[in-house]
């Protein structure tokens, strides 16, 4: 870590012709600012002091031989985080360069006075309006949200990470400057990097063009362990054809105990593809849905159940899912199924490392989480799970929220 409390991680690999930088301001999820943060992402990218438009800034962007700047808001847990990811060809740009660039866009905004160019500002605000209601019109996401929001309503978890219209027309352009040079100073800083490159000239750099003033915010991760409650049933009618079915268990497992692989192989079991439990039952053998599946939540230690019924499916669906939960609990599937989703499993790790972007999205979560596990080991240690870890690391899962979006 650099004196002024920015991280940096190096992932030095050779088989990419580009190298991709990951710049990541993470703050605490927080009701009140999470808009601030969103509107953040977009406007920061429309233009700076040197590159006043986005012309400007794709011009400069083919003069490195098409490099590529992408802005993104991103939720870990409980926490917000302001991505810049900038991607470019290692034997045609200097990194030097680079880090020119990215000191531009992100140390020196276009403004007009105190405040960042109006036009900017108001586009911004366009952009964040449509980026939340596309996802609530995607209702598929929206009952996932929503079971968050009832689920984890006294966490920051169930804090919206793209923002909320209702909060848009509160924020004025001075105050989200001010908001803006606040974070910059608070934030935690985290650079990840991966490429063909050497983590001692990534920190010289670091030093060099992001020298700033810091007072930044240690936001440890801390997990969170729920006692068991009385099932939460809620039920909200939607103008839709088809029922939105979610179901989040607790495991209370966090990603560094010994027992979060066996949840991962155990959740594969239940619904992680094709091949699994709730497909074959659930859809194939009783036609309960139209689709069916189950992840996990890493930094909550939740089992997430989303499926597609028909309302009238709706009290034979859930009695289906709970036997299948019921069925890993005690063990009763064999060794073919273990060997399934050990393969499955792998294959999904094996596949990160053919993307960057993948890659560092890997990493990062695994240092937020505090796991540290390498792409290559989490492979091996998912191979070497057994039934017995399965049953022992399903079984204190509870249903606490049972969240069903119904239909006409």
């Amino acid at each position: 870590m650099q004196d002024n409390g920015i991280n940096i991680k190096v992932i030095n690999i050779s088989k990419f012709k580009t190298i991709c930088i990951a710049f990541l301001l993470k703050q605490p999820l927080d009701e009140e600012y999470v808009t601030y943060n969103s509107m953040l992402s977009k406007i920061l990218t429309m233009g700076c002091d040197k590159y006043k438009t986005i012309k400007d800034i794709s011009i400069k962007m083919e003069s490195m031989y098409g490099a590529y700047i992408h802005s993104d808001i991103l939720k870990k847990g409980d926490s917000q985080i302001i991505e810049f990811l900038i991607e470019f060809i290692e034997d045609k740009v200097s990194l030097e360069e680079i880090f020119i660039f990215l000191k531009e866009i992100i140390l020196n905004p276009l403004l007009e006075g105190d405040c960042f160019k109006e036009d900017y500002f108001k586009k911004a605000k366009e952009l964040v309006k449509e980026s939340i209601l596309s996802r609530k019109n995607d209702k598929k996401e929206l009952a996932k949200d929503r079971c968050i929001e009832i689920m984890c309503k006294d966490e920051k978890f169930s804090i919206l990470a793209d923002g909320y219209i209702e909060d848009l027309e509160k924020i004025d352009n001075k105050k989200l400057y001010k908001h803006y040079k606040e974070i910059l100073k608070t934030s935690q800083i985290d650079i990840f990097a991966i490429g063909n490159i050497k983590e001692n000239d990534i920190k010289g750099l670091v030093k060099k063009y992001f020298d700033i003033e810091r007072n930044y915010i240690k936001d440890d991760f801390n997990f969170v362990y729920k006692e068991k409650i009385k099932e939460n049933i809620v039920v909200e009618k939607y103008n839709i054809l088809q029922g939105k079915l979610c179901m989040a268990y607790r495991t209370n497992i966090e990603p560094s105990s010994e027992m979060f692989i066996p949840l991962l192989v155990g959740n594969e079991i239940l619904g992680g593809g094709s091949g699994s439990m709730l497909f074959n039952n659930v859809r194939e053998k009783e036609s309960l849905c139209y689709y069916i599946n189950s992840f996990i939540y890493i930094f909550k230690g939740i089992v997430f159940i989303e499926s597609g019924i028909d309302k009238n499916d709706y009290e034979k669906a859930i009695k289906c899912i709970k036997q299948n939960i019921e069925n890993v609990i005690k063990g009763k599937f064999d060794d073919n199924n273990i060997e399934i989703a050990k393969s499955n499993l792998c294959k999904k790790y094996k596949g990160i490392i053919d993307y960057n972007t993948a890659t560092i999205d890997y990493y990062y979560t695994n240092y937020l989480a505090d796991t540290k596990i390498d792409i290559e080991n989490i492979t091996e240690k998912i191979n070497l799970v057994t039934k017995d870890d399965i049953k022992k690391a399903f079984e204190n899962i509870y249903l606490d929220t049972c969240y069903f979006m119904e239909g006409d």
